[in-house]
């Protein structure tokens, strides 16, 4: 089982958005995924649901051993699960987070994962590397680092890095950083195409996705709504939820993600 935490020292960097759209889209690729809303403040479900915080969640699990089936909920994919963060009392927010902080109470919701056979687990965590987001990073295989294309986005991507670099010093199985996927992308804008210069000269190619997330106006619809952008429009969504296939597909090769070998059957277009 792969895990992988979509994590921004920065707030507002489309972190939510990207780890929805890749769940969705790495499910419609025939992947068994549980999309997990680990940050206090619901912000998966207040993207996807007006009653989200409702429903029990992570927080129902690790503190009153729900299962991972009876909490997840059912999405209109059968590969997607969505764990929401759960009713947390306004009083106990603060101690939920620093619960969190050593990772220690979150190995059992990963083995349960695990043994419920799902193939990919894409964590949506708070802004910031501390309390949850350092627990969650101290279980977690991969970390995905979605970086907005604005002047501060070098400052703060390099200290996440450093981050990164430390816990694996620390941990000899840490968290590996899969890559930065650049989002909220303008070729219109001059600043935005020369920060995505810069951000590729500076890290090693691999660590760069090819997918480039733009700024389209259809993400925010998207969110309004309530639904990744692969739903919307019916048969034909708008180019947006593409980038998002286009990053599931990379991404599963840096995963490890694979499938047995099978022999293509010859099937002839033409009839």
């Amino acid at each position: 089982m792969i895990t992988l935490a979509v994590s921004s020292l920065k707030g507002g960097v489309g972190k939510t958005t990207c780890a929805i759209n890749l769940a969705f889209s790495c499910a419609k690729r025939g992947w068994k995924t549980l999309l997990v809303d680990a940050d206090p403040q619901g912000s998966v479900g207040l993207s996807l649901s007006p009653s989200a915080q409702t429903y029990a969640g992570l927080y129902e699990i690790v503190t009153q051993n729900k299962s991972i089936e009876d909490a997840a909920l059912k999405t209109k994919l059968g590969n997607l699960r969505i764990v929401m963060a759960g009713k947390i009392p306004i009083g106990e927010i603060s101690k939920w987070c620093s619960s969190l902080e050593n990772g220690q109470s979150l190995e059992n919701f990963f083995k349960a994962a695990q043994e419920a056979g799902y193939d990919l687990v894409v964590l949506d965590t708070p802004s910031g590397l501390h309390g949850p987001t350092e627990g969650i990073l101290r279980n977690v295989s991969h970390v995905l680092v979605p970086q907005q294309c604005e002047p501060l986005a070098l400052r703060s991507l390099m200290m996440t890095v450093d981050f990164l670099n430390q816990l694996q010093s620390e941990k000899e199985n840490s968290c590996e950083l899969v890559g930065v996927v650049l989002t909220m992308a303008d070729s219109e804008v001059p600043d935005s195409k020369q920060i995505v210069d810069e951000i590729r000269r500076i890290l090693p190619p691999e660590l760069v996705m090819t997918a480039l997330l733009p700024r389209d106006p259809a993400v925010v619809r998207a969110s309004m709504k309530g639904m990744p952008l692969g739903l919307m429009r019916g048969d034909a969504p708008p180019p947006a939820a593409i980038v998002f296939d286009q990053l599931a597909a990379e991404l599963e090769g840096k995963l490890g993600l694979s499938r047995p070998e099978t022999s293509d059957e010859y099937v002839s277009l033409v009839v």
